[in-house]
């Protein structure tokens, strides 16, 4: 982001080009053959195909581009297609579904995708930076390759060396790599005997760790952590009764562990045959998000119990903010021990599930006045108690 902001900040101090751009948008766009575009060309379309030349950069937003003329800059973009059959004298910069390169490309290729294929027939001056899932090189590279892809073929040449992070490496006969090879994956490459490297691959395994072990792990749990604080602020502001009610009814394990157990697997049952009967979409629906959302206020009204636990009971409004937010952080790096912190999660949830629930239950409870006095109904005339007239 700092080099994007810092690149877009170069561009605007740079003086204006005299030639403007163009803007297209139709639902389909064709740039014919003999037609000549001297200037940049922005198009936005469902379809876009360019058969003629176009003397600028080319940026396309569009669900499928076919670049079969001449693009004398860049060719950028994002779209479910593209397929480059012409020559481009830039590069060719895009996010897309699938990349299929077999023309001439002047530069380098930066390509995100979950299919990437540089045919046999294409040409590229410059380098391969490639991101996605199945990466084909068939082609001609004149410089490196870098690639972090889940798999991951090499059967043309490469002019540069090839640095690859992912599953599966496959380097066929056919292939010729002038540079060295370095892959890093849990699986050894299949490299043929009659492929012409420059070097022999070097192969690093990656094994498999646990998350927990990892930086970013903590880092995500430190955010979520700080989410659950605000999203506990704004609940027990915005709802104060109904919150102290919710905590005070999580004293009751048994019971609330019991109706979480109902509530939490029947409500998202409910809302589904609700919503297949069409006629209860919205209700079902409803109730779905409604049940969501109580999967993370659960967590936190079990959390404000475990903070009165600990530094004693208060049922103003702050205190048992304070209370809330201490017992929270607790609860939360009770979930990160390992192999026992999903187990621990799934009963907080349910704990809190059912704690909301009875406290739902009693607010629909008719009230009963305390402390005032039955009042007798009155005896019909004639009748006797045990046998006596009443006085």
């Amino acid at each position: 982001m700092a080099l994007v902001v810092a690149g877009l900040c170069g561009m605007m101090a740079l003086p204006q080009q005299v030639a403007a751009s163009q803007m297209r948008h139709a639902d389909t766009i064709t740039i014919g053959k003999g037609e000549k575009i001297k200037s940049d060309l922005f198009v936005t379309a469902g379809r876009c195909r360019i058969d003629g030349e176009v003397d600028g950069d080319l940026y396309a937003f569009c669900q499928s581009v076919d670049v079969n003329g001449h693009v004398t800059g860049d060719v950028i973009g994002f779209a479910q297609s593209v397929r480059v059959n012409g020559v481009v004298d830039g590069n060719v910069r895009i996010g897309c579904n699938n990349l299929t390169l077999s023309g001439t490309l002047g530069k380098n290729v930066l390509a995100f995708g979950d299919s990437i294929r540089i045919d046999s027939d294409a040409k590229t001056g410059g380098s391969a930076t490639v991101f996605g899932g199945t990466i084909a090189l068939d082609g001609t590279l004149g410089r490196d390759v870098l690639s972090f892809a889940r798999f991951l073929s090499i059967t043309g040449t490469v002019g540069g060396g090839v640095k690859a992070r992912g599953d599966t490496l496959s380097i066929s006969s056919t292939a010729k790599i002038e540079g060295a090879t370095d892959f890093e994956g849990q699986k050894a490459p299949d490299v043929a005997s009659e492929a012409k490297l420059g070097s022999p691959v070097k192969f690093t395994k990656v094994e498999p760790k646990p998350e927990y072990r990892s930086g970013h792990y903590y880092v995500w749990q430190v955010i979520w952590a700080a989410a659950f604080v605000l999203f506990g602020l704004v609940l027990f502001t915005v709802m104060p009764d109904f919150s102290r009610q919710a905590v005070d009814s999580a004293e009751r394990v048994g019971a609330s562990l019991g109706l979480g157990v109902l509530v939490g697997c029947g409500a998202p049952i409910a809302a589904l045959i609700a919503c297949i009967t069409v006629v209860g979409l919205f209700l079902g629906l409803s109730t779905f998000f409604l049940w969501y959302a109580s999967l993370y206020f659960a967590q936190i009204i079990v959390g404000a119990l475990l903070g009165q636990w600990l530094m004693g009971r208060n049922s103003e409004l702050w205190p048992l903010i304070g209370r809330m937010i201490v017992g929270l952080l607790i609860v939360r790096l009770c979930f990160l021990i390992p192999h026992i912190g999903i187990w621990l999660k799934i009963g907080v949830i349910l704990w809190g599930v059912g704690a909301m629930s009875l406290a739902i239950y009693r607010r629909m409870q008719p009230l009963v006045a305390q402390g005032v006095p039955a009042v007798p109904s009155p005896i019909p005339p004639g009748a006797t108690i045990g046998g006596m007239q009443p006085v």
